[in-house]
């Protein structure tokens, strides 16, 4: 029996060279971070480790 599959929210494709990429985005109804919370901590992760 396989898992039933979340809907996304919305889609976009990305073409890195011959291949094509199709993406789903899903967002948590229970977060409480919001995008922006997320994207400064990730970069702030990202500079703590010099990983750029």
């Amino acid at each position: 029996m396989t898992p039933p599959q979340a809907t996304p929210a919305g889609t976009f494709s990305v073409k890195i060279e011959n291949t094509t990429y199709v993406v789903g985005i899903h967002f948590s109804r229970t977060a409480k971070d919001t995008l922006e919370d997320k994207m400064k901590r990730l970069m702030l992760d990202d500079v703590k480790t010099a990983n750029f």
